[in-house]
């Protein structure tokens, strides 16, 4: 059985890191957070990864949001008390194998804090080139897919 694998994201880093979900930061925070998350999604969709988007938050306790109503793809709200970053570093402590653990950032700390629990870290500009050739490959096998129940629905089709 293989491990299981999981992708935690500095989520606010990445929107401040990337210029189009920096502008989208006018309309909203939401608004940033969840364009992120539509991309990210297609990480967790094309290689079956548990995709955890960690945010700082005003909240008085942790708090778990479920977007997409998948239970290995969350927002993952940090206590006031305790920023974005603690959480990742709290989470990194507590995975049973943290070599099967990616974490995106640009922040400085963060990396370090990865590379110290035997995690893999990546920019946030490593993080949009692997969402890019995720869903490429997610075109790609839909793409396949219609092929192939075309060609079935053809072949059982009788003709008079």
């Amino acid at each position: 059985m293989t491990a299981k694998r999981y992708l935690f994201i500095d989520a606010y880093n990445v929107i401040h890191a990337v210029e189009d979900l920096r502008k989208a930061l006018d309309k909203s925070l939401d608004s940033a957070r969840d364009q992120l998350a539509e991309r990210a999604v297609s990480i967790h969709d094309a290689e079956g990864i548990h995709t955890v988007l960690i945010l700082d938050s005003s909240r008085q306790s942790l708090a778990v949001d479920h977007p997409y109503g998948k239970k290995t793809f969350e927002f993952v709200y940090a206590p006031a008390r305790l920023s974005a970053d603690g959480v990742i570093e709290q989470l990194l402590t507590r995975v049973a194998e943290p070599a099967n653990v990616t974490v995106a950032s640009n922040d400085a700390m963060v990396c370090e804090s990865a590379r110290v629990n035997r995690a893999v870290a990546i920019s946030a500009n490593d993080l949009l080139d692997w969402i890019c050739a995720c869903e490429r490959r997610l075109i790609q096998d839909a793409e396949r897919r219609r092929k192939l129940n075309e060609k079935a629905w053809r072949n059982g089709i009788e003709l008079d």
